[in-house]
């Protein structure tokens, strides 16, 4: 069975997959590996930590200039209890993002028991 969805629809069920992926990374101490897919697609980062200590997802970007040089990685620190704060505002609205998404939803309980299809503005 298909639920079709529009962007607004999408972006409301991946809220609420943030809060389910800030939950599983509190009670397990790691984050899950879908969660890391979507913290690289929304902020094109390299790669994607857990520090269990300061409980900070730590995210490094490569803010290098020219393909020539060596990556010049900057490191950004968030909190995990403000992560649906921050990835709130980094969802993205092309409709290969909106694809993305869907496809995180389909893999995710939310909706496992159809595919999500995205409805046409």
């Amino acid at each position: 069975m298909a639920s079709y969805l529009n962007e607004n629809e999408i972006k409301a069920s991946m809220r609420q997959l943030v809060k389910q992926y800030v939950e599983e990374c509190e009670n397990c101490g790691s984050l899950p590996e879908e969660f890391i897919s979507l913290i690289k697609h929304n902020f094109l980062a390299k790669y994607v930590y857990y520090n269990k200590e300061k409980k900070h997802i730590e995210i490094g970007i490569d803010e290098s200039y020219s393909p020539e040089t060596y990556p010049e990685i900057k490191v950004y620190k968030f909190p995990v209890k403000k992560a649906s704060e921050w990835l709130d505002k980094s969802f993205k609205n092309s409709r290969g993002d909106m694809e993305f998404y869907g496809k995180l939803l389909n893999r995710n309980e939310i909706l496992s028991s159809s595919e999500v299809v995205l409805m046409s503005r």
